[in-house]
Parts: C-alpha cells; structure tokens; sequence
C-alpha cells in the first residue's frame, strides 16, 4: 500500500511539473514585475500587492499555456499537422509528448480563463484608483492577447503587435489600479513596455524559431537565415537594433521625468547591459540554440529591471529583483533541469 501511495504522490508531482512547463511558470516574473511596480509606484498596500501576485501567477499560467495550447491544436491548412508538432524544440513538450491530452489542456484552461477574467474584474473594480481607465486597459489586455493565442502569432506576420499591444495595456491596467491619471511617467512606462515587448516577440522569439520555417517569421522575411549552421542577419540585424535602441531611449526619458540618483546609476547600468545583449544578438554568428537562449533571458531580464529600477526606491527594487531573479532560475531548474527555459 505505502509504495502505491508514494507511486501516487511521484505521479501527481509529475503531472504538477508538466502543467507548469505547459504553462511556461519560469516566466513569471516578466509578467509580475511589469506590473507590480507600476503598483508599487503609486501604492503599497499589502493586501493588494499580495493579491494582484497571486492573479499574475495564475494569468501567466493559463494565459501562456493557452498560448501553447493553440499551437498545439489549430491546423494551419487541411492536412498539415499544428505548428508546436512540426518543431523539434517543442518535441519534448507534455502536449506533444501526450502526457496532457489536449481535451485535459482545454478544459483546464478555458475554464480557467473565464473564472480568472471574473477574479481580474472583480479586483478592479475593488481596488483601481482609476476604475474606468483600468477596467478599459484590462478589456484590452485580455482581448488582444486572446487574439494572439488564437492564431495571429502563427498566421500573421505582423502577429506580435497584438501581444506588444496586450503587454502595453496590462502595464497600463496596473498603473491604473495605483493612479488617478497616466501623467508623463506612466505613459513613457506604457511604451517601455510595448517596445520591450516588441523586441522580445518579434526580434528574440522569430531568432529562436529560425529553424522552423513560419510563415509569420518576420526576421526571414528582412533576409535572417541560417546557412551552414552560422545566423545571418540581413536587415534583420538592423531591425533589432532600432526597436531595442527606441527601448532604451524611452527608458532614458523616464529617468529624466522620474528617479533616484541610485535608481538612475542602476539604470544606466543596466542599459548597458542591455546594448551588450543586444550586440551579442544581431550580429553574424554560429547559432547556438542554448546559447540564444541564454543571451534572450538576459536581455528580458535586464531590460525589464530598468523600469523596476526607475520606479521605485532602491531597496523595493533590489529586493523585487532578487526575487524574481531566484524564481526564474529555481522554477527553470525544477521544471527544465537546466537554468534557462527550454522553450
């Protein structure tokens, strides 16, 4: 009996492991610090930063797991098998591995979304500062981003406006929830945030799927290719460059609106980081999947810490970004085995 017990409880904390790998759980901090520090900016009532947490933990879950749930089960044309079953990267995923069924993923997340949508509404209209600014932005956060999972991101090149465009308006929503108005500060936040966003989707997330011929792909279509194991960038290279350095110079704005002379030190330190990630990314190189990875999740990380930097005082952000920095590497380690996600 005992043994079968224990056989239970390995199963369970398997299948819990490949819900969260489903659900992309490593990521979380992106989502959260985006939003908690917009939050923080204007409020700290514990209460509500502790909820609004646990909300970003579950929409991250479900909102990326639905994300990979559509590329697991929409079929791009009669005949041809769904984009996540034709790339080798994902071969080890739990939907492709048949380990999650496809009807356990969508009862799952479909429900899920809708009681998740209520909680968010319900919060909302509880705590914004700005009701009617941050129940707009959240209407808009949810509808693009449904619209991205369900096929733009693999039909449309342009597909990663839609998620940038969703990003934005989560940033936005948060900064409702703790601001009577978007003032200068905000609104340079909210376009941090698209072209953080933009650059992480359409540069960073069409380099890591250069090997899987997409039609959405739009960094083929500037010429990006790999050719005898070695990336070439066209005007690919050029395209990156210019959203990332439109990144940095918004981040560079909000300095100049908003921040400490350590937060700003903190700032200028990590931009710099950023650029290096940033050549590290465009120029002509061998490809190394695991490599890009690695540079990718640098270059999210340190871009998302400058506005975390920007926002707030410097031990609120040191400790915001210890933590979301443990998380990352820890949750990557239990559900990947290795330090990077193996996306």
């Amino acid at each position: 009996m005992s043994a079968g017990i224990l056989s239970e409880d390995e199963d369970d904390k398997r299948l819990l492991k490949e819900w969260l790998q489903l659900g992309r759980a490593q990521t979380y901090p992106a989502s959260w610090l985006l939003v908690v520090a917009p939050l923080l900016h204007g409020r700290s009532d514990p209460v509500q930063v502790f909820v609004l947490s646990l909300l970003m933990w579950f929409a991250h879950i479900l909102t990326f797991g639905h994300n990979s749930l559509m590329d697991s089960c929409i079929i791009p044309e009669k005949d041809k098998p769904p984009p996540d079953f034709v790339d080798p990267s994902k071969s080890h995923h739990p939907l492709i591995q048949g380990v999650i069924s496809l009807h356990e993923a969508k009862i799952v997340i479909f429900w899920g979304l809708g009681l998740l949508a209520s909680g968010f509404l319900l919060f909302t209209v509880w705590s914004a500062v700005s009701r009617f600014e941050a129940i707009a932005s959240l209407f808009l956060y949810w509808a693009w981003g449904v619209l991205y999972n369900e096929g733009l991101s693999k039909e449309s090149p342009l597909g990663f406006l839609s998620i940038s465009l969703s990003f934005t308006a989560m940033g936005s929503w948060a900064w409702f929830l703790s601001h009577d108005k978007l003032g200068a500060l905000g609104a340079l936040y909210v376009v941090f945030i698209f072209f953080t966003i933009l650059f992480q989707i359409s540069y960073s997330g069409h380099l890591k799927e250069l090997g899987v011929e997409e039609r959405s792909n739009i960094l083929v279509k500037m010429g990006a290719k790999i050719e005898d194991g070695k990336f070439k960038p066209g005007l690919a290279g050029l395209y990156g460059i210019v959203v990332k350095t439109l990144n940095l110079l918004i981040a560079g704005m909000m300095l100049a609106v908003y921040t400490s002379l350590s937060g700003g030190i903190a700032s200028i330190f990590l931009m710099a980081l950023a650029s290096i990630f940033l050549l590290m990314l465009v120029e002509s190189r061998i490809y190394n999947r695991k490599r890009e990875l690695m540079v990718m999740s640098g270059m999210e990380i340190v871009t998302i810490f400058i506005a975390v930097f920007v926002l707030l005082p410097p031990i609120e952000a040191i400790v915001l970004a210890a933590l979301g920095i443990a998380y990352f590497f820890i949750v990557n380690k239990l559900i990947w085995a290795v330090p990077y996600p193996a996306v």
